[in-house]
């Protein structure tokens, strides 16, 4: 049976990884206790801060005070010699993490740290499965001999291959400074060009750098914004997981736009989406069967402009690829 992602998955990856390293600790600290017993002396009850009278310390007594904090960094450079001398790292015995920033609480001031985020993410791409996707669709396994080189594109001076071949050198730019700077694509062209696979080659790269990544058809979107909306109480934490991220994640790919029922309930959570992502300086990727006239016809203006404003527009010219492998 399939599992279901649910949030308790998460909070046992959490607590699975403070155990561990909390183990990892206590074997370092039983290793340097075995080696050098002066550390473990000055580490137990002889050490300076277990003799510590704290209502001496409550009643005022300033000069009790000050002897203690210096009798606690003597011994604490003594522990810091002796691990150097005996071939440690002076940081040996500090409290481990797998992140730093949030002490492997998932949080930061109330706040999702950005592992927690990630962590989310790779269940969920476990669970839909599109890690397998995009993992068959990658820029390696991208053929551009389905495109074909005998004859010049109506509405410019090159060939459908010539065509992709410098949308595939835009694409890897784009891959290559997202560090610093997350732009926004529309992808459109008729059915079977390549769009989605396209997508799911940018989608892989970005994940592999270690950001973070959210790929739904315009179909999954807007019934999750739906169910957000309307029938909160049921939603699953999948979806909730997403709604969570939606706005924030590093890069939204947004699939087969046009291909929902446009109204105006869609058309405002689009623009709230494409609104809100500009604002925070995100990346967002649409790809459409539209056509640039369609996209014109069938949203509003003010999402037009945004479309046209900020983003790279790309056409992807060619015949259904579909076709072509079946035929094979």
């Amino acid at each position: 049976m399939k599992q279901t992602f649910s949030f308790d998955m998460l909070n046992r990856i959490y607590e699975e990884r403070r155990l561990a390293n909390r183990r990892l600790l206590s074997a370092r600290r039983a290793e340097v206790y075995k080696s050098v017993p002066e550390y473990k002396k000055l580490d137990t009850s002889d050490s300076a801060a277990a003799k510590i009278d704290i209502n001496r310390i409550i009643s005022g007594d300033t000069e009790y005070s000050e002897n203690i904090k210096q009798d606690i960094y003597d011994t604490a450079e003594q522990k810091r010699r002796l691990l150097i001398e005996h071939g440690f790292s002076q940081d040996y015995l500090d409290p481990v993490f797998t992140c730093t920033d949030c002490m492997d609480t998932g949080y930061i001031d109330n706040m999702r740290c950005h592992c927690y985020k990630k962590e989310l993410l790779r269940l969920m791409y476990k669970q839909s499965n599109l890690d397998k996707l995009i993992g068959e669709e990658n820029f390696s396994t991208f053929n551009i001999d389905y495109y074909p080189d005998n004859y010049i594109l109506s509405d410019s001076d090159v060939t459908p291959r010539d065509n992709i071949k410098e949308i595939l050198k835009y694409c890897r730019n784009y891959i290559d400074i997202f560090g610093h700077e997350r732009g926004n694509i529309l992808i459109y062209g008729k059915a079977g060009v390549g769009k989605t696979f396209l997508s799911n080659c940018i989608a892989k790269e970005i994940l592999d750098a270690g950001y973070s990544v959210i790929y739904l058809t315009s179909h999954q979107l807007f019934d999750i914004l739906e169910t957000k909306v309307f029938r909160h109480n049921e939603m699953d934490d999948m979806s909730k997981g997403i709604v969570s991220m939606l706005y924030t994640c590093d890069l939204l790919i947004i699939d087969d736009l046009g291909t929902e029922m446009i109204n105006s309930f869609t058309e405002s959570q689009l623009f709230t989406c494409i609104q809100d992502r500009l604002l925070a300086k995100v990346g967002t990727i649409i790809s459409t069967n539209f056509s640039f006239d369609d996209i014109s016809r069938h949203y509003s203006e003010r999402i037009f402009s945004r479309l046209i404003g900020n983003y790279k527009l790309i056409k992807i010219a060619g015949e259904d690829i579909r076709i072509k492998k079946a035929l094979k």
